[in-house]
């Protein structure tokens, strides 16, 4: 089961600019998100190579955000590593009031 937080309010969502990553704190999870020219994408924060933030990064023309500890690239939608290994990539939706971010339930929260 998913549930949904809030990311971003509509104006947050409209100061972003194509290519441009961010992290953000959400209730318990840091997460870098990625607004590309066809949307907003989001990945854990924490590079699994050396835990630098993602959200520091860049994102470079190809849609990989690069981790600015030691440039590891992490593809934004998919949230895979051109080196092997991977983040966790989450569902984003956009809603009348903004983005939100599906993350899933743990198993006490279902009940």
């Amino acid at each position: 089961m998913m549930r949904w937080e809030k990311l971003l309010s509509i104006a947050e969502m409209e100061r972003i600019k194509v290519n441009e990553v961010r992290s953000i704190q959400l209730t318990n999870k840091r997460i870098c998100f990625a607004r590309l020219s066809d949307g907003f994408y989001a990945l854990d924060d924490k590079c699994p190579h050396a835990q630098g933030s993602l959200g520091e990064g860049k994102c470079d023309n190809e849609e990989n955000v690069i981790c600015p500890s030691h440039r590891y690239k992490y593809d934004i939608k998919t949230g895979k590593g051109k080196q092997g290994d991977y983040v966790n990539a989450y569902p984003v939706e956009l809603r009348e009031d903004g983005l939100y971010i599906g993350l899933m339930k743990k198993w006490w929260q279902i009940f």
